[in-house]
């Protein structure tokens, strides 16, 4: 007997919750897809900081002509450490 009411309250509970479900959720706004039916390519690349070896946007990085080659770092901190690194034996 016991056995019968934990399975009818056991029911009753998941229809409740079933409702409630239904009556929360299906007023969300399903999220809208992107036009064009896909993701923007990110084209940007990604440069390593000598110094720290942080990746980060070229845009971002700040850049500096070491020997005839350009460098890029994360700041003008890490510039400045490089260079102290490279003036010392």
């Amino acid at each position: 007997m016991i056995i019968l009411r934990v399975l009818a309250a056991m029911v009753i509970f998941y229809l409740l919750y079933r409702i409630a479900r239904w009556l929360f959720l299906s007023s969300a706004k399903p999220a809208e897809p992107i036009p064009g039916g896909h993701r923007p390519a990110i084209t940007e690349d990604l440069v390593e900081d000598p110094c720290c070896h942080a990746y980060l946007p070229l845009s971002q990085a700040y850049q500096a002509s070491i020997d005839g080659k350009t460098r890029y770092f994360c700041s003008e901190e890490c510039y400045r450490k490089f260079i102290r690194k490279q003036a010392s034996p």
